[in-house]
């Protein structure tokens, strides 16, 4: 009887003591321009990082791939608050991550990867889930700030040797 006392009680301790399992979360990341289209395949993409914010440990990189999305949908369609401006073509990074608690997310964004010299970086942070999937609609969207310049003429190696003079300037400007 005594044994039999013993063994239920270690039963209950251990299904009661079991430990907590990583659950999968996805999380889809859409970079956009400020005012402006995604950030994908014809920029480069956007460097993705995402992050424990609390810990810095690092959950997930990639690059945002797909299109710049439709521009009907994103620039000339008046959309009410809520209403994705994304489609299944526009481009994101979508990445799994293992979490076994509620956990404070920090996603950076670094880009146009295509075009270094206009590049910045931008961060967002937010409390996931476990289980509770970032991927609907627009899914985590972060805006990306600024222009890229491509100058077109003078050439980058011509010399002014110094002395003022008229100058033609060509320029590509376009937001991010």
């Amino acid at each position: 009887m005594k044994i039999r006392s013993i063994f239920l009680g270690l039963l209950v301790v251990l299904l009661t003591v079991t430990p907590t399992l990583a659950v999968p979360t996805d999380i889809t990341v859409r970079v956009r321009a400020k005012d402006a289209k995604f950030v994908g395949d014809t920029m480069g993409g956007a460097r993705v990082t995402i992050r424990d914010a609390e810990t810095g440990e690092l959950l997930a990189k990639g690059v945002t791939t797909g299109t710049t999305g439709d521009t009907s949908l994103i620039m000339k369609i008046v959309n009410p608050r809520g209403k994705p401006i994304s489609d299944e073509k526009a481009a994101k990074f979508t990445a799994t991550i293992d979490i076994d608690e509620p956990r404070l997310i920090e996603v950076s964004a670094y880009g146009p990867l295509a075009n270094l010299q206009a590049a910045n970086r931008v961060s967002a942070t937010q409390w996931v889930v476990p289980g509770k999937h970032i991927t609907g609609g627009d899914a985590w969207m972060i805006e990306l700030p600024g222009f890229v310049v491509d100058v077109q003429a003078p050439p980058l190696n011509t010399k002014l040797n110094g002395l003022p003079q008229d100058v033609k300037l060509e320029a590509n400007v376009i937001l991010m």
